[in-house]
């Protein structure tokens, strides 16, 4: 059995855009969480930087990650909230204990 698949992600919205980038955030959330796959699917807010967001996201493994990113909820993050920030930040790793 594999272990879970772990994924941190650093999203930064572009000058000027980080009100609506986390408003599409926090859009994106609920439905994650409800996916079959999904163990873990928080957002955060860097204390220092506020127009960098961490979502903290755990997955029963990479086919509910992949399964995931096929969601049309994610789809309509991508396409109403992918102009608004930087090249995102993808941590992927497995959980070993």
């Amino acid at each position: 059995m594999s272990s879970p698949l772990t994924l941190i992600a650093t999203i930064t919205a572009l000058p000027g855009h980080a009100q609506a980038l986390e408003a599409g955030l926090r859009q994106l959330v609920p439905p994650s969480q409800a996916e079959a796959g999904c163990l873990q699917y928080n957002l955060h807010r860097h204390q220092d930087q506020p127009n960098r967001f961490i979502m903290v996201e755990q997955w029963l493994d990479a086919a509910a990650l992949s399964a995931h990113q096929q969601t049309a909820h994610f789809k309509h993050f991508v396409d109403t909230c992918g102009s608004l920030l930087e090249p995102v930040d993808h941590q992927l790793m497995h959980r070993i204990l």
